[in-house]
């Protein structure tokens, strides 16, 4: 495990532990890398995840497009194709 030391280079937190109550179990971590693993700063997330929504539809809609087609191999070439796959759900 990485120490962690305060800005100042001082070590005090020698047995260091986050640990807090989710919804339904506490969570507890013994190292920073630990912690970022599981967990991402919201506003982080906000940025990356929520606001290109926001955009105008367009550019929404491509980039959303752009995602199915990633995850879900969206038949592209022509629209029966595409209308099967889009039935299926």
């Amino acid at each position: 495990m990485g120490k962690i030391i305060k800005r100042d280079e001082t070590d005090e937190a020698s047995n260091f532990k986050i640990r807090f109550k989710g919804i339904e179990r506490y969570h507890e971590y013994s190292s920073i890398a630990e912690f970022v693993k599981e967990w991402r700063d919201y506003d982080e997330y906000v940025q990356e995840e929520i606001l290109p929504l926001e955009e105008k539809k367009s550019e929404a809609r491509r980039r959303i497009d752009l995602f199915l087609r990633r995850i879900k191999n969206v038949p592209t070439h022509n629209d029966k194709d595409y209308y099967n796959w889009k039935a299926r759900g």
